[in-house]
């Protein structure tokens, strides 16, 4: 078995294809109506923080929280999806590998935001901050075991994150270099491919290192992402609890990151050259996915809401009654449901759609406004107490959207400075055990 592993992951060295990819990275510029959204969306997110903080200043608290909660999902979602494809020795997502790799290094960022919003104030959201506790809920949500959770836990994931991707890159930039020439190459990624051994041997030990790295940030991820879920999510709702609540978020935050992994493929493919590289199979793929998660987001959401709801517990169903029956987010929480599940399982039950990018695409951009919606109802009933929510609502919005703004500019900058598509990766070849079967010409039989 291991020698049929090797032999699957046998470089056969890259195309043509790959080669055009690496070299317009010298005069690749982020292109200009991506730079303007960018930054028109950054300062509406600015200017929503400025005159949110200004007029209610705990309320704007509560939907910043929101869009961190929401954007670190999507950075360590993007790690999750290149562990993923690492551990299960995928091919199907080997061109989008790079983009979500590229999340990741947003993470660093989310990190250092999440830190100091808590630290200038964030903790003041949490009830638990101003009432007393009791027997372990007294020790647990405490502000110093909490923060240290903050720091050590995350700050782990976006360590060992931050090594993956610095694994995955190297070879790709060395190999890049060669075929750029040391005059084209930038000159900073001379400090990832310091000590270059060679193509080959740089491609093994990258492999080695990160086949052995995925499994223990995957296991990380669930375990101490869920803990940043619990404190930062539940505990808003100090005395209510659902085992099945931080799973339910560490699953839809790789969901939503598939959707926007789609999003920026399609925007940004023929940008990078690399739009020959991901066909119409890989989107039907990664549709697939999507569509999966879908269902896996529902069936997360109704194991909790039914047991709860006919256990009649009233410390458990006050949760609920709230976010589904209360006005005024009874109507926002049959949208939400609608664009997570009804909207999205409607349509990428399609194979045609799913085949059809700019078509996955939309459908990607229901899934993560709607994800959205599903977070802000999950954070914003325990701090926002008026009777309408329209102005709180497009409040959350214009500082989603600065995020939005904050992480296109990210991302469209790093990958316009790093190779494109993980060029030196033996799995963007195709298998040499695959056997292909069409139909035969003239009838249904197979050849």
């Amino acid at each position: 078995m291991i020698d049929i592993l090797n032999e699957t992951r046998k470089v056969v060295g890259p195309g043509p294809d790959v080669r055009e990819a690496l070299a317009g990275i010298p005069d690749r510029v982020v292109p200009a109506n991506v730079r303007m959204f960018g930054f028109a969306t950054l300062a509406i997110g600015l200017l929503s923080l400025v005159g949110g903080f200004a007029t209610q200043p705990k309320e704007t608290g509560g939907v910043l929280l929101v869009s961190l909660v929401y954007f670190i999902g999507i950075s360590m979602g993007g790690v999750m999806f290149a562990v993923i494809q690492t551990s299960t020795l995928g091919r199907w997502g080997r061109p989008f590998k790079r983009i979500a790799e590229v999340f990741g290094t947003f993470l660093p960022i989310m990190y250092v935001l999440w830190l100091v919003f808590l630290l200038a104030g964030g903790l003041d959201l949490y009830a638990w901050n101003h009432e007393p506790m009791h027997n372990h809920k007294a020790i647990y949500l405490s502000n110093g075991f909490f923060m240290a959770r903050q720091i050590v836990g995350l700050g782990l994931l976006t360590f060992m994150s931050q090594i993956f991707i610095r694994n995955s890159m190297r070879p790709d930039m060395g190999y890049a270099a060669e075929v750029l020439g040391k005059t084209k190459a930038p000159a900073w990624w001379g400090r990832i491919t310091l000590g270059w051994k060679g193509r080959d041997a740089e491609v093994e030990e990258a492999y080695q290192k990160n086949i052995w790295l995925a499994p223990v940030i995957a296991v990380s991820y669930f375990i101490l992402f869920s803990m940043f879920v619990v404190d930062a999510v539940m505990s808003l709702a100090p005395h209510w609890y659902a085992n099945m609540f931080p799973a339910w978020l560490c699953v839809s935050s790789v969901w939503m990151t598939l959707s926007w992994v789609v999003i920026f493929s399609v925007l940004f493919k023929k940008w990078l050259g690399i739009d020959h590289l991901i066909g119409r199979s890989n989107y039907h793929d990664i549709g697939k996915m999507m569509f999966a998660l879908c269902i896996f987001w529902t069936y997360n959401f109704f194991a909790q809401v039914l047991p709860i709801w006919y256990g009649n517990m009233p410390e458990e169903t006050g949760y609920l009654m709230l976010r589904m029956f209360a006005t005024p987010w009874n109507a926002l929480g049959k949208v939400a449901l609608a664009m997570c599940f009804f909207i999205p399982f409607t349509v990428l039950i399609s194979r045609g759609i799913k085949k059809t990018p700019p078509a996955l695409a939309t459908a990607g951009g229901v899934i993560v406004i709607g994800v959205f919606l599903e977070r802000f109802l999950l954070v914003m009933p325990e701090i926002y107490k008026g009777d309408s929510i329209g102005g709180i609502l497009a409040l959350g919005f214009g500082v989603w959207l600065g995020f939005v703004g904050a992480f296109t500019l990210w991302v469209s900058w790093v990958l316009s400075k790093v190779p494109p598509v993980v060029a030196t990766d033996p799995f963007m070849n195709p298998n040499p055990f695959d056997v292909h079967v069409h139909a035969a010409h003239g009838d249904h039989g197979h050849a």
